[in-house]
């Protein structure tokens, strides 16, 4: 009797069955750590320019308007400042690459108190910032 060589063809069809299964599970969570990943940066951007915001509170006694030039305080180009009342306001950053939705930003809102609130596209909660409940995640 010959010895057998080799894998028979419902032996290749089982493994590539297993590895489609496997792929099919990997690539959906894989897409969702993308999104917390760029969501994250995003925050820690926005959080970074907390205390520059802060500081021009103190020396001016305002939310820096939007039409201010940013890049003074070492502000990204990419953060849009919006003025809601003489100490309050929002910083946000659009957030590139989010599946679904139109609303794709974190922001970052200053309130009269002094408090900050965060809130950002995805379902969770990210780092402190809330998630929205607008079906994006």
């Amino acid at each position: 009797m010959q010895k057998q060589q080799g894998f028979s063809l419902i032996e290749l069809l089982v493994v590539i069955g297993i590895i489609g299964a496997l792929t099919a599970i990997a690539i959906p969570q894989y897409q969702k750590y993308q999104d917390k990943a760029k969501v994250t940066a995003a925050i820690a951007t926005l959080t970074n320019m907390r205390s520059v915001v802060e500081a021009q509170i103190m020396e001016e006694g305002k939310f820096p308007a939007k039409n201010e030039d940013k890049e003074a305080f070492g502000i990204p180009k990419g953060i849009t400042l919006t003025s809601s009342g003489e100490v309050a306001g929002n910083m946000e950053i659009a957030v590139e690459g989010l599946p679904g939705g139109v609303d794709k930003k974190v922001v970052l809102t200053r309130e009269e108190s002094g408090g900050w609130k965060c809130t950002q596209p995805l379902k969770e909660k990210i780092n402190n910032c809330e998630g929205s409940d607008n079906g994006n995640g």
